[in-house]
């Protein structure tokens, strides 16, 4: 049994507990189902039992004689696949639960959701709280909302890894931020890791409630009691509806964001010397609030909490100079010259540009820099969508990006996007590349997040 590890809003679609079929999208070339199963039928049932997850299956069918029930059209069909015991049915479906997702019944004084603005995609709403979600794509979970069952079944797999939302290891303090029983959490938590089980916390840090003194106290509990594989530091993210939606809940400023940063580097250390790692990580966007020069590659500890935004600058920097080295070796050993070169660059690229956040503007420079690339145009939006505080680009919307172009009317007519800021070809607003191509004259080009990719679509040298 497998499962295409993409992390994608557009899968959860189903809210509550009402069971339905999964679909079967592919059948894997060295699947013993080949001969039985064809893309596009309903799994009803796994020897005799109906599967609540991909879970299920993967345990049911790992049998050596495994008994399926199908719909294929208006057909109810039954299949015996013998295989070795131990292989996997090789079946993919189009989402992981077959009974809905486990949503979210916390009350936190922060939540991005709740300060989104109306019109988006329905699936943008949707608050899941889902261990299931949180193994295969890693989304961060309270577990808060967990019953005996879920926890017994969790520790029975032994599912990891596992992305926790802790905020505060203070019982008391995460109830304020989360609301009543959040302190269940931490004791569900703790079961996790005594069982040996993967979990990466974050910890999501707003100014005046649990940053200062209660972060220190969250580090060294961390530190001594929950012991997790990793602990990420976030910025309360707060869209232009904040005052209304999370009302006492302000942004961080260079000042709060340098504070966080030493308390990290200080965390860093004793985790050193006790565990012989750093455990301890701060977000991107602190350094970018600070001012600061990001970490070596190294301190990251491999990336752990790129989804969480934790190392993600300092990885596409890395790619980046990576590629550089390359094209750089790659050139003829003899002089050139240079300000011939330069020129020639900067026609070759006339007319190409890249649009990115605010955020983004200090990075994609840099790197344009290094790279000794010319004749880029670099066009900036602002996040009206969701405003306020929020500068990174994969929160752009098309309506940001068709304004944006109206009003600085760039006069690059082709324009590189990073892909993050797609789902299935929209934007977060609905509208398409189409849409926003005809009704401005622009064409934007997705690329992979990534810094190779990037200078590759610029110089096409040496990939």
């Amino acid at each position: 049994m497998s499962l295409k590890r993409k992390r994608s809003e557009e899968k959860i679609r189903r809210i509550g507990w009402g069971w339905s079929p999964p679909r079967i999208v592919e059948v894997r070339e060295e699947s013993p189902c080949r001969e039985a199963v064809r893309e596009g039928d309903l799994l009803l049932e796994v020897n005799g039992r109906r599967p609540r997850d991909v879970l299920d299956i993967m345990r049911w069918g790992d049998a050596s004689a495994v008994r399926l029930r199908l719909q294929r059209g208006d057909r109810v069909l039954k299949a015996w696949v013998r295989k070795q015991e131990g292989l996997p049915l090789g079946l993919v479906f189009d989402e992981p639960v077959f009974d809905g997702v486990i949503t979210c019944r916390n009350r936190c004084l922060f939540c991005f959701v709740d300060q989104m603005p109306p019109g988006l995609r329905p699936s943008l709403y949707v608050k899941d709280d889902d261990y299931r979600l949180s193994f295969w794509y890693g989304n961060f979970i309270t577990l808060n909302n967990l019953g005996s069952a879920e926890v017994k079944r969790i520790l029975s797999l032994r599912l990891s890894p596992l992305y926790v939302s802790v905020h505060s290891t203070d019982p008391e303090l995460r109830s304020r931020l989360m609301g009543r029983g959040a302190e269940r959490g931490l004791r569900v938590l703790r079961m996790l890791l005594d069982a040996g089980l993967e979990v990466h916390l974050q910890v999501v840090c707003c100014p005046g409630w649990n940053d200062g003194r209660a972060l220190r106290r969250t580090f060294d509990d961390v530190l001594r009691i929950y012991r997790a594989a990793s602990l990420g530091v976030v910025p309360v993210g707060l869209t232009r509806l904040a005052g209304e939606k999370a009302p006492g809940i302000r942004p961080h400023d260079a000042g709060t964001a340098s504070s966080v940063l030493e308390l990290v580097e200080e965390f860093q250390g004793e985790a050193l010397g006790m565990l012989g790692r750093r455990l301890f990580h701060a977000s991107d966007e602190f350094y970018l609030l600070a001012g600061r020069d990001f970490p070596p590659a190294e301190d990251y500890e491999g990336f752990p909490q790129l989804e969480n935004g934790v190392g993600l600058v300092r990885k596409f920097l890395e790619e980046a100079f990576a590629y550089v080295r390359r094209c750089d070796s790659s050139r003829p050993s003899a002089p050139l010259d240079s300000k011939l070169e330069r020129k020639a660059a900067a026609e070759e690229k006339k007319g190409l540009g890249i649009l990115t956040g605010e955020a983004g503007r200090h990075v994609l420079r840099k790197v344009l820099s290094e790279a000794g690339i010319e004749g880029v145009e670099l066009v900036v939006s602002q996040n009206d969508l969701f405003g306020g505080t929020v500068t990174v680009t994969s929160l752009l919307g098309g309506g940001d990006v068709m304004r944006t172009l109206r009003d600085a009317a760039p006069s690059s007519r082709d324009l590189l996007i990073p892909g993050t800021l797609l789902r299935e070809g929209r934007f977060l607003d609905d509208l398409s590349l189409e849409d926003i191509s005809s009704r401005t004259g622009y064409r934007l080009h997705p690329i992979p997040v990534r810094g190779d990719s990037l200078l590759h679509a610029l110089k096409g040298c040496g990939a």
